[in-house]
């Protein structure tokens, strides 16, 4: 058998509690800051400017990026970024801010690129000839501060549309857990959830070596553990401040692991969140239990089955995995379907096939342990509005 041989990516990463201290050190004159207005107020705007300052850097507040992005609003602020010839585009926010400071940093160094230019995979040129892009994720899960990924919607067709190249990873990823802690508990299950989503789907991706097996693993058991401490302890509490430490560690190692391999059939099937409006890690809570269970058995989902306790035999030890999801999402507070959530039934059906345009070309569903046809894709998607736990027609 022919060898395989495996190249990790990796940011640069930067942890522990006042890590944000590190910018100080980078030597940097001006920095963009692309950022979400409801975790920067003000006050946090000019303790942020002080401490940039304190390393000779002017900050200049140019984005502030409250959802999930279309592509248009990253022309609408390309200009402004150029104008500022930042050195240091730094990133402050979830995964829709990293996103938009990916995108940003592109236009900023090749501001004659045409559009269509950046969503062809893997064929970016190189960046940092003008600036480096630091990372400060806000929330525990897109993993976006350490992956090649950056997601937008199309404003006319509400498609997603992805930016894809190792050059757009961010130079250095900053965790610092003092941003989580005021991350209200539907954000903090709903991101969690996401990052809980790239740790399975890594793990089973048929592209992954063990070493992504392994990390992806791990970072799975550590959201399983934490992420309902996270969202569900007293506020202020020390338990709440070291779970959500823990699991802001665990959604970047998730991140690491997804980028060093593919997202899979909870990712590919996430079409229907722009249609509807809803948080992509919303979506993919209440599709991961469905994906898994027509996607067993795997060694990965029989290994983190074992590792959560469960024993017999493979096909029962997948049952088990599958329930404790159900379980693990109403624990954290996401539903089972999405009828639970209020989608109106014939606005959901009459948009399947929507939903599914482009499933054949998705790497995410290439990549995953089982291939679905658009019927059986299909059939998945109904059983996950109805909140069916057994999905007929699918071997």
């Amino acid at each position: 058998m022919k060898d395989k041989y495996f190249q990790f990516f990796q940011s640069r990463l930067i942890s522990g509690r006042g890590s944000i201290a590190f910018l100080k050190s980078l030597g940097r004159k001006r920095a963009a800051i692309i950022y979400d207005g409801r975790v920067l107020d003000e006050q946090s705007k000019q303790k942020l400017s002080a401490l940039l300052a304190e390393g000779g850097c002017e900050a200049g507040f140019l984005a502030d990026i409250r959802n999930e992005p279309f592509v248009s609003d990253i022309l609408d602020v390309k200009n402004e970024v150029n104008a500022f010839e930042p050195d240091l585009l730094l990133a402050i926010g979830g995964g829709s801010v990293m996103d938009s400071a990916k995108a940003l940093w592109l236009f900023y160094e090749y501001p004659e690129l045409p559009l269509e230019a950046a969503f062809r995979p893997f064929q970016l040129p190189e960046l940092g000839s003008k600036a480096v892009l630091a990372a400060v994720p806000t929330t525990s899960g897109t993993g976006s501060e350490t992956t090649c990924c950056a997601v937008f919607t199309n404003r006319q067709t509400r498609q997603k549309q992805l930016m894809l190249d190792y050059k757009i990873m961010p130079t250095y990823a900053i965790l610092d857990a003092d941003f989580t802690e005021s991350m209200p508990k539907s954000v903090a299950a709903f991101t969690g959830m996401d990052g809980l989503t790239h740790a399975i789907e890594a793990a089973v991706c048929t592209a992954s070596s063990p070493f992504v097996v392994s990390l992806a693993l791990t970072a799975a058991l550590d959201l399983l553990e934490n992420l309902p401490v996270s969202v569900n302890a007293l506020p202020g509490s020390e338990e709440k401040a070291l779970a959500r430490e823990l699991c802001h560690y665990s959604a970047t190692l998730a991140g690491i692991a997804i980028n060093n391999s593919s997202a899979g059939l909870a990712h590919a099937l996430d079409q229907l969140g722009p249609f509807f409006d809803l948080p992509h890690g919303l979506v993919c809570g209440i599709l991961l239990p469905y994906t898994i269970m027509i996607s067993v058995p795997q060694p990965a989902y029989v290994t983190l089955g074992k590792r959560l306790g469960y024993g017999g035999s493979d096909a029962e030890i997948c049952r088990q995995l599958v329930e404790r999801m159900f379980v693990f999402n109403e624990q954290i507070g996401i539903p089972v379907s999405f009828a639970e959530i209020g989608i109106d039934e014939e606005a959901y059906m009459s948009k399947l096939d929507d939903f599914l345009d482009g499933l054949d070309d998705s790497m995410a569903a290439k990549l995953a342990p089982i291939e679905l046809s658009v019927s059986e894709a299909k059939e998945l998607l109904i059983a996950a509005y109805h909140g069916e736990r057994c999905i007929k027609g699918i071997s």
